[in-house]
This record gives C-alpha cells, structure tokens and sequence, in this order.
C-alpha cells in the first residue's frame, strides 16, 4: 500500500474534518459533489457521530456530500465497507495481466446507489482501488427475486 501524497487543499480538509470529527483520515478522494474520507475502522463511529451530526456538520462545510469509510488492508473488505449500504451478493478476485481485478455483484435494485450520481460514487472507488492496492473494481448487477 502506497501512502498519499497530499496537496495543500488535501491538508485543508484533512484538518477541518479532523477539527470536527476528532479522527484523523488516511485517504481522501474528492469530486464535484463528493468527498470520501478514509478512516480506521475503529474511529468510523466517532467521525460520524451521534446520530450523524458530524456528517451533517461536515456536509454543510464542505458545501457537499459527505462519505465516511472504514479502512482495510484487504480489497475486498474495503470494497464492502465502501458498499456498507449497498447490497453485495458476491465478490470475485481475478488476475487479469498481472493486475487484480475485484468483480463486484451487486443487487439491481442498489445499481444507482453504487454508482452515484454521475457515477461519482464508483469513479472514487475506482480511485481508492488503484491507489491503494493496484487493483481494478468492475460492477456487475444480478436481479434478485425477493
């Protein structure tokens, strides 16, 4: 795992989520609409906090939507706490040339969740996935019968 490298403004919000959360994030991705902090999985209840008033406080701040995710050296672990409210079915490992490719199948009814809007949602994932582990993530939905 690589660490990162951060800019002037990626210490700007690192420091206005720590002043606000008390946790100090890992890994940040930023977009238009969507700002994902990483944090250690034993500090995700305090970053949010009591029922989600950080996350309101931190999406008035940043002027957008806030997504906080639980750490993990593990891919696959970290792509289900990145999906904590999407639906996985399954998870496949595969080694395409010489690069790990994580297969995600999700429900169809939770595709536009996982996606976002503007597809802001796996575009950070994606980000997260190359950086931290050198990984690709591919989506896939299968309908499932309730």
């Amino acid at each position: 795992m690589r660490g990162i490298e951060l800019t002037e403004k990626g210490l700007g919000l690192f420091s206005i989520f720590g002043k606000i959360t008390r946790v100090m994030p890992s890994d940040y991705n930023e977009s238009d609409e969507l700002l994902v902090f990483v944090v250690d999985p034993y500090q995700l209840g305090k970053a949010i906090g009591k029922k989600g008033a950080n996350m309101e406080k931190l999406k008035k701040t940043f002027r957008k939507k806030v997504v906080v995710v639980a750490n993990s050296d593990e891919p696959e672990i970290f792509v289900r706490n990145f999906f904590n409210n999407v639906r996985i079915l399954d998870v496949e490992t595969r080694q395409v040339m010489n690069e790990t490719a994580l297969v995600v199948f999700v429900n169809e009814a939770d595709r536009g969740i996982a996606i976002g809007r503007n597809g802001e949602r796996i575009k950070a994932l994606k980000s997260f996935m190359k950086r931290k582990f050198n990984s690709t993530i591919h989506l896939k939905t299968r309908r499932v019968l309730e």
